[in-house]
């Protein structure tokens, strides 16, 4: 009588311990991708959020276009020479518009400077009082002392970095001769109102 044969069969056990190995690799594959990727973003938003405060407070310093308006109307208005007819009539409009332009950067940036205003432009006014007076340098000197104030109280709040712009806008205003009509120091008068008129550009570009 013939033996019959069994053939035995490959064990099934290793075949599932690769299996399972597989599905750890493609586990850690997958899942571990994802956790990068969410830390990336996170760092990403980290970075960024900084950046983005930074654009903020730039733009919250911009000034109005009321403020510009009415600085590009006092640029205007000193920078053309047949404006300078009677002196005295030429400084009462040169203040004022360099009042009105300082008024409105103030407003702008949030800044109180009406005390400061309000003086100086009641000061400029008495320029007109009297076409004749002699002391109408004086007057604009002291008119100009209360606009440097305001203008001091902005830059020191707003602009730190234009404190020696401040302080070249006080020595031209120191440069006006008390009791010395203003025929005769026009060129320190001139010297003023440009000296502010850099100091408001050098606000709007900053």
């Amino acid at each position: 009588m013939a033996e019959i044969k069994i053939e035995k069969k490959p064990p099934i056990w290793p075949w599932i311990l690769l299996g399972l190995i597989i599905l750890v690799l493609l586990y850690f594959f997958f899942f571990r991708t994802d956790d990068d990727v969410a830390d990336t973003m996170d760092d990403d938003i980290e970075m960024t959020t900084p950046v983005e405060s930074e654009t903020v407070d730039d733009e919250a310093m911009m000034l109005s276009e009321t403020a510009d308006s009415k600085i590009r109307a006092y640029q205007t208005y000193i920078d053309d020479e047949a404006n300078m007819g009677l002196e005295h009539k030429y400084s009462h409009s040169a203040l004022t518009k360099l009042i009105d332009a300082t008024q409105a950067v103030a407003n702008t940036l949030n800044v109180d400077i009406n005390a400061d205003l309000g003086e100086a432009r009641s000061k400029a006014d008495h320029i007109t009082k009297d076409t004749y007076d002699v002391d109408h340098a004086d007057k604009i000197k002291a008119a100009g002392n209360s606009i440097v104030k305001a203008l001091k109280t902005i830059q020191s709040q707003k602009f730190p970095d234009l404190n020696d712009s401040i302080n070249e806008l006080q020595e031209a205003l120191n440069a006006l001769a008390p009791g010395t009509k203003t025929l005769e120091q026009k060129t320190a008068m001139k010297n003023f109102y440009e000296q502010a008129e850099e100091l408001l550009i050098n606000m709007k570009k900053n």
